[in-house]
């Protein structure tokens, strides 16, 4: 991915963040992007870009100055380039929040209510024996052997939980203060979903 086209597309899942389109999964992955770039923006003192371009982020005008700085920063640093083209990756993991809805199948009414009464049947039974279950057991925390796939649905303070509980557990407490620690396990996970973390952690 060339620098313009990295940058330019930095600042459009930043637009659909700012502008509250994007949920789920796809939300998580651009908080995460949104952390790695406003930090490091902060720390090259030009996060006023950031402040411009967030009170229009449809405006190309406003949109300029922040893909020039982006531009600037990952021809400097291209280890910084690779962290965030993996993360933009990451938020590419599901549909889009704006894609049309694909239109369900036309029943009867009747049949319609038979289903509706046959599922809250269904779900009161589950929801009941859930509950029974959950009071006999404890539901054990997240670990390394987690897969990607589940640690990409996972809030961000619940990722970064999970991962200081592995970096405790194999006694390496000084890997706890990276504060680049999720973005490097969703940029390893992005180039494999099927891996754990224990295993991106390891490599």
């Amino acid at each position: 991915m060339s620098f313009p086209t990295l940058a330019e597309h930095v600042v459009e899942v930043l637009a659909q963040l700012v502008a509250r389109t994007i949920a789920g999964p796809r939300q998580r992955a651009a908080d995460t992007l949104y952390d790695a770039v406003m930090g490091r923006l902060r720390r090259t003192g030009t996060a006023g870009t950031f402040d411009l371009f967030a009170a229009d982020p449809a405006a190309p005008a406003r949109r300029r100055p922040l893909v020039d700085v982006l531009n600037r920063q990952f021809k400097d640093d291209p280890a910084f380039r690779d962290l965030i083209a993996g993360m933009v990756r990451a938020t590419d993991i599901t549909t889009p929040a704006d894609e049309e809805p694909v239109q369900p199948p036309r029943f009867p009414a009747r049949r319609i209510a038979v289903i509706a009464v046959g599922t809250l049947v269904a779900v009161g039974v589950a929801v009941g024996a859930r509950a029974v279950y959950l009071n006999l057991t404890d539901k054990p925390l997240p670990d390394g052997t987690t897969s990607c796939r589940t640690f990409f649905a996972m809030p961000t303070v619940d990722q970064r939980s999970l991962i200081d509980r592995v970096y405790r557990a194999r006694n390496e407490p000084q890997n706890e203060q990276d504060p680049y620690v999720v973005a490097k396990v969703l940029y390893g996970c992005g180039q494999n979903p099927e891996r754990t973390v224990n295993d991106v952690l390891s490599s």
